[in-house]
């Protein structure tokens, strides 16, 4: 897969047929997606944490560093996901959707 071949639909559907061969969607709730994604995010912010905003952009420097900013960038995209499975949110509209109302809220050029 990848991002210029593969869609959100198709991504989606890959992630409930790996957690349906686990079982892990029957089991699935609201509150403790919600947790794993903020879980997740948490090691997201982790990998800069005590890095100077300077030297932020250094971790795709770092061969070690950037597979970990891969790996929990994937772990987050997962998640939310699962949380627009579950509750039935079409992903690319709510951003679309967000998108006129923050057009709306902060006009080009006059921020």
């Amino acid at each position: 897969m990848d991002d210029k071949t593969t869609t959100l639909t198709e991504i989606k559907k890959y992630i409930q047929d790996f957690s349906d061969l686990r079982g892990w969607r029957k089991e699935q709730n609201a509150k403790d997606l919600v947790m794993a994604l903020t879980v997740e995010a948490a090691e997201l912010a982790e990998i800069f944490m005590w890095l100077h905003s300077d030297d932020a952009d250094s971790v795709k420097e770092n061969a070690e560093k950037h597979q970990q900013l891969r790996d929990e960038l994937a772990d987050v995209f997962w998640y939310l996901c699962r949380l627009c499975e579950h509750f039935d949110v079409d992903l690319a509209k709510a951003v679309e959707d967000k998108s006129i109302v923050n057009a709306q809220k902060y006009p080009a050029g006059k921020v």
